[in-house]
Formats: structure tokens, C-alpha cells, sequence
């Protein structure tokens, strides 16, 4: 079966799929067993089950070879390890060497701790693998792979006390920690796409369900959101307040301080929402909207209580680059308690300058749940 990501009906198939995954995570807890999809079955929604259950039944899928590559101790140097960029091989264990049944219990973890629209960019830049492969050639198949997706559990998913877990491939690094089912750091919070606009339709695996298929279509594109809605505020700045936006002419060739454990402190850049007016202030929260809905509900909310103690007034927006959407680009959003930023400058596997982005938020208070520097 086919979907094309812009139907009704992959909305409907995506949205049935993925509560049906969390279910059954969740019912391995209990010494269930993975169900039979049934599309036209009604599920609740899935927020009232938690990523402590869906963890729990992850690790009772695996043999004690596989539970201990995947099940570290929480205070494991390899939990503060985090990077995006193709590897040989990492931490935690790879959907390809999982079965069946491990795979859909460790797709239905990672639901658990993304929102509908995190799950749904997750599910998509697993996908995108399998389009770099037919860009690139076979030649580059092991590093382009859409399987190549690592799962690690730190500690013990229980009640009460301290547990982790890590979900990272090439363009992926979802990193949560928990204090039993209370999420109490989500960071680093990593997504990047390319292409970043797709030239052409492609046809993919599709990681939620084997032999499955899902069908992209020429002009789609990931990270659309707060790439779009930083321009929207862009495009509502004065002279004077461009001027003020701009921190540099050029912009980086990517996010400060990939795969480093913590952020560093750092001076703000651009202008401060201070100086923006109402309409302007309401583009500039969109921006962070876009960046939190890929949350589970629970977590956007905790970021946006800290966002708002500290006062949206003392949050700054700093652009680098060209502000034309096919130059490169880079904006950069910090306030006491958070970065985040976007970098779109590598070219694709085509050679267009400026369709490969890297988007990522940190924790200013300490990635990880631990304090900054640590």
C-alpha cells in the first residue's frame, strides 16, 4: 500500500497508526502482546498513556544480548553523548537489527515522547534516508539508511526516580529525561532535513509499517514551520530594525556546538522582542510555537512557563546570512532559559545552495538535566 503524505487518507492512516503503536508499547508493560492494526479501529488518544510504559514494554521485547546494548546505567557517559551526523555506528540499539514486533514497540517510544507533529517530522526524516539513498547511489547505502535509527533506555523506567532515553539517527537527536513519568528535561532537541525542499516525488519505506510505502511529492518540505515563520517576522521589520536583527553578513555553516554535551553562555544577538511591536512580538512567539508543538503537551507547556516567567520581552532574534529564502540563512533565538536555531546553508545532493537544514533547541539551564557546564 501507498500513501501520498499530502492525502486525507495518510492523515487518517498516520494518526490511526501511531495511537495504535503507543497501545501496544504500552500493553507489553503489562506482558501483553503487540495487536493486529486495524485502520478502521478507534483508539483514545494516546496522551494518557505514558513513555514510561511504552519504555517498559520496549525493553520486555528484547533478549538480554540486545537489553544490555540498549538499557545503560543512567549516569552512563554515553547519555550526555549526542550527535546528528552519519556514523558508524552509535549508542543503543538500530531498528535494523530489531524484529518486527521490537520495531513497532520502539517506533511506539518514540510517539510516546514527541507530540502528533513530532512523531509525524521524526517518522519523515527516518524516510528521508531512503530519498538520499536513491539521490546519492547505492555506493552510499550504509550510511543512508532508514533503519539506522538507535534506541537507548538510561536506567530504569519506573514511578519514581531518575531514567532516560535517547532516539538518534542521521538528522535526529531526540534526547528526554524523566523524573518517573514527569519529563524534566527535553534537550538537546535536534532535527534537520535534506533536501530540504524535494524537487521531484520520491517513494519510501515507510518506517512506522513493513512493506508500507509513502509517497513525498515535489515541493514538499520538512522543516517548514519555524523556517516560515521566522520569515513572516522578517518580513514585518523596519529598515532600523533589520539593521538591529543582522549579526552577521555571512551565515555559519551550522548550529553552534554540535554534539557538545551543554551550550555555552553566550552574549545575545540581533534585536530584542523589547523593540518589536504586538504584531511582530506574535511572530516572534510563532517561531517558538513551531518549535514546541513537537513536543508532548506537557513539555511545551513547562517551556513556555519558564519562557514567560523570565518575560518574552527579554527574548532576542538574530539573523545571519541572506534574508532570501535561497540564500543561506541563519536565525538564532535566545532567552535565559533556551536557544534556538536553524542553519540552512549545505547544499543538497543535487548541488542547490541553501536546501539542507539543521534546527535545534537547547536547555540554557543544562542540557540533559544537569547543570550547564557539566
Amino acid at each position: 500500500m501507498t500513501h501520498r503524505i499530502d492525502s486525507a487518507q495518510y492523515r487518517s492512516y498516520f494518526r490511526s497508526r501511531r495511537e495504535f503503536l503507543v497501545r501496544s508499547a504500552a500493553a507489553l508493560a503489562g506482558g501483553g502482546v503487540i495487536a493486529q492494526w486495524n485502520p478502521n479501529m478507534l483508539w483514545a488518544a494516546p496522551s494518557a498513556l505514558t513513555a514510561r510504559e511504552t519504555a517498559t514494554g520496549f525493553l520486555a521485547t528484547l533478549s538480554a544480548e540486545q537489553r544490555a546494548q540498549t538499557q545503560l546505567d543512567y549516569a552512563a557517559k554515553e547519555r550526555v553523548q549526542w550527535h546528528f551526523i552519519p556514523m558508524e555506528t552509535r549508542k543503543g540499539l538500530p531498528l535494523r537489527e530489531m524484529t518486527e514486533a521490537q520495531r513497532q514497540a520502539a517506533i511506539g517510544l518514540m510517539a510516546a515522547v514527541t507530540s502528533e507533529a513530532g512523531f509525524r517530522r521524526a517518522v519523515d526524516v527516518m524516510a528521508y534516508e531512503a530519498i538520499l539513498l536513491e539521490l546519492e547511489g547505492p555506493a552510499q547505502a550504509k550510511r543512508r539508511d532508514y533503519q539506522k535509527f538507535y534506541f537507548t533506555i538510561y536506567g530504569t523506567p519506573e514511578p519514581k526516580g531518575a531514567w532516560g532515553v535517547s532516539i538518534e539517527g542521521h538528522h535526529l537527536s531526540l534526547n528526554m529525561t524523566f523524573d518517573g513519568d514527569r519529563v524534566v528535561d527535553s534537550t538537546p532537541h535536534f532535527f534537520g532535513v535534506n533536501p530540504a525542499k524535494l524537487k521531484r516525488d520520491f517513494q519510501t519505506p515507510d518506517p512506522m509499517q513493513s512493506g508500507s510505502k509513502t509517497k513525498y511529492v515535489a515541493g514538499n518540505r520538512l522543516l517548514l514551520p519555524e523556517e516560515g515563520a521566522a520569515y513572516a517576522l522578517l518580513s514585518t521589520l523596519t529598515d532600523e530594525q533589520k539593521a538591529k536583527t543582522l549579526f552577521a553578513p555571512e551565515a555559519p555553516a551550522d548550529i553552534q556546538w554540535p554534539g557538545e554535551p551543554q551550550p555555552k553562555t553566550e552574549p545575545n544577538v540581533g534585536i530584542a522582542a523589547s523593540s518589536l511591536n504586538a504584531d511582530q512580538k506574535a511572530k516572534l512567539k510563532a517561531i517558538l510555537v513551531a518549535y514546541s508543538t513537537t513536543l508532548p503537551e506537557s513539555v511545551a507547556k513547562d517551556r513556555w512557563n519558564l519562557i514567560e516567567k523570565d518575560g518574552m520581552d527579554k527574548v532576542y532574534f538574530g539573523w545571519a546570512g541572506g534574508m532570501q529564502p535561497t540564500e543561506q540563512h541563519f536565525f538564532r533565538i535566545q532567552g535565559p532559559s533556551f536557544i534556538a536555531e536553524l542553519c540552512n546553508y549545505q547544499t543538497d545532493p543535487e548541488g542547490t545552495a541553501a536546501n539542507h537544514i539543521h534546527s535545534v533547541w537547547r536547555d540554557l539551564t543544562g542540557d540533559f538535566n544537569l547543570p550547564l557546564g557539566a
